[in-house]
């Protein structure tokens, strides 16, 4: 799995900021497409529920274990070499994005990905989203907690190929606004922190 959509999980939490300082407010959905949940998100944000800070963010991703069926060994030490340091991308959260967030924070393959879950609101959060293809299925897990500046959570990943093969990984990710877009925002390119 490309480290880019490794990634995608950390955009979904940005939206759980924008629920921050709500207090009783909350997030709930079940069996439902990342859109909709989007559309709850904007409507709690639309009633006055939030204290979100726009701005450029950097977030943080550490693999903290992995385990795949039938991985050649040294693909198998490449990724142990890689455990527990951090990637670290930034990105600029516009007010507009901040006020209202859309279905981007929350992936794009809307028609083949549906929440089993979803719970956001007094300062955590609790999802899982399930994918499917026709070359296997993806099911991510998370749980975190988030203010107007920062998140953190530990997401847990399973993918299961078209073969039977399946791989399990457990990340732990951790966000920080550091201040006002700049412009030079690294979106989706990964970096070694």
């Amino acid at each position: 799995m490309p480290m880019r959509h490794a990634i995608l999980p950390a955009a979904i939490l940005s939206a759980a900021l924008a629920l921050s300082g709500c207090g009783e407010k909350s997030v709930e959905a079940n069996n439902e497409k990342p859109s909709a949940v989007a559309s709850k998100v904007a409507a709690a944000n639309a009633a006055g529920a939030v204290h979100f800070n726009p701005g450029r963010w950097e977030t943080t991703v550490k693999m903290v274990k992995l385990d795949a069926d039938g991985m050649p060994p040294e693909a198998k030490q490449m990724m142990e070499k890689m455990m527990g340091q951090g990637h670290t991308v930034s990105s600029c959260m516009t007010k507009e994005e901040a006020e209202k967030p859309n279905g981007k924070f929350f992936g794009q393959a809307d028609e083949n990905c549906t929440y089993d879950h979803f719970s956001m609101g007094g300062g955590t959060l609790d999802a899982k989203l399930t994918c499917k293809a026709p070359q296997g299925s993806n099911v991510i897990a998370m749980k975190g907690t988030y203010t107007p500046e920062t998140y953190t959570a530990s997401m847990q990943m399973q993918v299961q190929g078209p073969n039977g093969k399946a791989m399990k990984m457990t990340m732990d990710m951790a966000a920080k606004r550091t201040g006002e877009c700049t412009g030079k925002e690294d979106s989706e390119q990964m970096r070694p922190s």
